[in-house]
């Protein structure tokens, strides 16, 4: 660099207002100057691979125009000159509202002598891949957002890879070589391959049986074995009652014989025990003769039933059965 154009910048590299808006601390400008003063020594020293990640820092903690424009000519001299170009014209903007005309001149200057030789590389995502929801484009581990996809963007020359995922489908990886001083290299993305087990057309679930409506029994699978099994049950009903009557029916015979030994005569006349014997023997004979009447009601139930039951493979409708035995009578119902 020509010594008046170096003396230019030097002379304005610590009056440059900061870019940065925060307040920067004491200890951190004088850090900032320290590695600062490194980097020049290492420059000067043509050592321009240790000097710039110390421009960089004392970029970072003391922002400045006179810093960050010989971080760019740092950069420059490394091979990065997308990273130098882009430098280059942040400081010919912020030279110019500073009102450092001859500092903005300059580094716009610099940023036009490399701009042909920039490397550029062009990440191409086909129409139909554009669709998948929450699709993510990765450069060096940067976003690429969609406005980026197909420009063809400055980067740095060197290997580059690209990386693209989307929910369900398998991640697409590729390393590009983009080194060629002013070449444009294009990384043209495939469509992605589903990822094991995501859910296909093809392999998509089958539809549901449309909901039961609330309080509604589940359908039976084989209606005509249910007829039949309740038929069973009912005509057991019928055994249990039948057993019932003939235990009162027993009952009842003894109360009437009880009567008639010693307290009831052959004209049935009988003295209050007798006659309390008897009662009780009619009772037993009511309840008695109500449970026989129940047991041949569900007995006659359940083999209707059971002998009327439709066969498994006609969709019927669920039978509904119930028995009544009450202390006036019995009865059977349902719907068959």
């Amino acid at each position: 660099m020509p010594s008046g154009i170096a003396a230019l910048v030097a002379a304005g590299a610590l009056a440059a207002a900061p870019a940065a808006a925060q307040p920067v601390s004491a200890q951190d400008q004088a850090a900032a100057q320290a590695i600062f003063d490194e980097a020049r020594a290492l420059t000067a020293a043509g050592n321009h691979a240790e000097a710039c990640p110390k421009l960089e820092e004392s970029q970072r903690l003391d922002p400045s125009i006179g810093t960050q424009y010989y971080l760019a000519e740092c950069l420059e001299a490394i091979g990065r000159t997308a990273s130098a170009w882009t430098l280059y014209l942040q400081v010919g903007d912020l030279a110019e509202v500073a009102g450092q005309s001859a500092r903005a001149k300059y580094a716009r200057d610099r940023a036009e002598r490399i701009a042909p030789s920039l490397v550029r590389l062009t990440i191409r995502v086909p129409d139909a891949l554009r669709a998948v929801p929450d699709l993510h484009v990765e450069r060096d581990g940067s976003v690429v957002g969609a406005p980026q996809w197909g420009a063809a963007v400055p980067v740095d020359p060197g290997r580059h890879t690209v990386v693209v995922t989307a929910p369900g489908k398998k991640p697409w990886r590729r390393e590009v070589d983009a080194s060629a001083p002013g070449e444009t290299v294009a990384v043209d993305v495939p469509p992605l391959a589903d990822a094991p087990g995501a859910p296909t057309p093809d392999s998509a679930a089958p539809p549901l049986a449309p909901p039961r409506p609330a309080g509604s029994a589940p359908a039976a699978a084989a209606p005509g074995s249910t007829r039949r099994l309740v038929g069973v049950v009912v005509a057991g009903a019928g055994l249990a009652a039948a057993a019932v009557g003939g235990g009162f029916g027993v009952r009842a015979m003894a109360k009437r014989d009880a009567s008639n030994d010693g307290h009831c005569d052959a004209q049935d006349a009988c003295d209050p025990e007798g006659l309390r014997l008897r009662q009780q023997s009619l009772d037993a004979a009511l309840v008695s003769t109500i449970a026989f009447v129940g047991a041949g009601l569900a007995l006659a139930g359940g083999a209707v039933l059971f002998f009327t039951a439709p066969s498994d493979r006609v969709p019927a409708a669920e039978p509904s059965v119930h028995v009544s035995i009450g202390p006036l009578g019995a009865s059977v119902g349902g719907r068959f």
